[in-house]
């Protein structure tokens, strides 16, 4: 399947890139760099109430229920959500009624109506959303790991989410003025992927219909310093312990820098095996691994996660002090390797050249952090051309930034920091 996405400026600044796919369906993303982390105390929780309150209720649409019948009828949907660092918007709809699917969401975003009554209902069901992601063992241990790695967290709340105290006083004054101040087509960049009729007619209608968004400058400014540190968040109604081991990256995460971290990422994919291998299948201490990220894009830890039950914590430490420190010594990734580790990713490959909103989120997120438009072709180019040398030249020094290791879960008693010093044996 072709990726030939082209990429295309409106009037008024936003950016808009087309993808278009030999699909029935479209699927269209609008989305604005401004999140959660933007936010500041008195405002946690601000840009996720905005979300919902975009969502119940337009001058054309007075009621969210009226939008859903609309776009059902014409074999479509539409949604929103919120991260640290995105709003976004954005539906999927059969191809021939694109059109109606562009319409909707600029209405939602024009002419939101933000009526008193839905207000204080959304504040109920967002108070109740608050209360299930609480009770969320990976939402807490997020919450615990930013909050003692970086100092952002939000007391008594979640992020993203926000505080019930901030939740109860937001008012439509202050949601609004938030909501105008934080929403520009300079941050504004529009994705469509999917059976794309007349590009002619697609730009015309988005220059249209989003003509309304103002152009101001809206800033991003993530200054949050990293705080080495190996701390527990006790939660006892939790059997299991879980377990997150991460270092700051050492490369800067730039455009120019791609190639230097697909290296340093087949050495993390290599190593996730490896761990897999050792704590599962030769131990079973584990059911399993997954990557593990905390941070800002100025500066991201990653490592690997996983849970198991306390007595079994202090040997899951050392398991995988050891079997780190062995892959970074002995440079176990080979040419074979890599041509595994490619082979499989063609599966991946598979996967997302046939997913409109794959693709769609890959151009819509590669955007808003490179400024560029996502080039498939070279990216596999790239990790076919990865060598073992490379892989070794990339990832030396990547393990002498400090550690962190967050765990949540049921209490255990280990010295984890000493476990780690005692196993963790790099070559000099």
């Amino acid at each position: 399947m072709k990726f030939e996405p082209t990429l295309h400026k409106l009037s008024n600044g936003v950016t808009v890139i087309l993808d278009p796919m030999d699909l029935e369906t479209a699927f269209v993303k609008i989305s604005f760099k401004t999140g959660s982390a933007d936010e500041k105390p008195n405002e946690y929780g601000i840009t996720h109430f905005c979300e919902h309150m975009f969502c119940k209720g337009s001058k054309r649409f007075p009621t969210q229920k009226e939008r859903k019948d609309f776009m059902e009828n014409h074999g479509g949907v539409c949604n929103a959500t919120t991260s640290m660092l995105t709003l976004s918007f954005y539906g999927r709809i059969i191809a021939e009624n694109i059109s109606v699917l562009i319409d909707v969401l600029a209405d939602m975003l024009e002419n939101a109506l933000f009526k008193e009554n839905q207000l204080e209902i959304e504040r109920g069901a967002i108070l109740d959303e608050l209360r299930r992601a609480m009770d969320n063992p990976d939402r807490n241990m997020f919450n615990f790991g930013m909050k003692n790695m970086f100092n952002f967290f939000v007391p008594n709340g979640l992020l993203n989410l926000g505080n019930s105290e901030n939740i109860k006083s937001f008012t439509r004054e202050q949601l609004l003025e938030f909501a105008h101040r934080r929403m520009s087509a300079k941050n504004c960049v529009i994705t469509i992927s999917g059976r794309i009729d007349s590009v002619t007619d697609t730009i015309a209608q988005l220059e249209k219909s989003f003509a309304f968004l103002p152009t101001h400058d809206v800033v991003q400014d993530f200054r949050h310093d990293y705080t080495p540190c190996v701390q527990h968040c006790s939660a006892n109604k939790n059997q299991n312990v879980k377990l997150d081991i991460v270092f700051p990256y050492t490369i800067p995460d730039t455009f120019e820098n791609i190639y230097i971290n697909k290296c340093i990422g087949a050495f993390e994919d290599f190593l996730r095996r490896e761990l897999q291998e050792v704590l599962r299948n030769q131990n079973g201490l584990v059911y399993g691994l997954r990557n593990a990220y905390y941070g800002f894009p100025n500066y991201e830890c990653a490592g690997y996660g996983t849970e198991t039950a306390p007595e079994n914590v202090a040997r899951v430490v050392e398991l995988m002090a050891k079997t780190m420190a062995r892959v970074y010594n002995e440079n176990l990734v080979t040419q074979a390797e890599l041509e595994k580790m490619f082979n499989l990713s063609r599966l991946k490959d598979a996967d997302f050249l046939e997913s409109s909103k794959s693709r769609n989120d890959k151009l819509n997120g590669f955007y808003r952090f490179y400024n560029r438009v996502y080039d498939f072709v070279e990216s596999v180019k790239q990790r076919k051309s990865i060598t073992p040398k490379d892989v070794v030249k990339y990832t030396r020094g990547i393990f002498d930034t400090p550690m962190s290791i967050i765990t949540y879960g049921a209490d255990f008693d280990a010295d984890l920091q000493q476990i780690w010093n005692d196993n963790f044996k790099k070559d000099s």
